[in-house]
């Protein structure tokens, strides 16, 4: 199918050399944009609110308090 709109016959090294590079670039522009849409997508994403509220700790009882009871 490719064969159709290039013809790579008489290709010399530096022409092969130059579509190659082409399209290792495309290729690795292709990766960035979708790796990039990715971040976005994960960025907009909401997230749980983390709990605020303060740890309910257990009161360590101390010898004043076993004198009030």
């Amino acid at each position: 199918m490719l064969a159709r709109w290039v013809d790579t016959a008489d290709w010399s090294s530096q022409e092969w050399l130059a579509a190659v590079i082409l399209v290792f670039i495309l290729v690795t522009v292709g990766v960035v944009m979708l790796r990039l849409v990715r971040v976005f997508k994960l960025s907009r994403r909401k997230t749980r609110a983390p709990n605020l509220r303060p740890l309910r700790r257990t009161r360590v009882r101390s010898a004043s308090d076993d004198e009030r009871e």
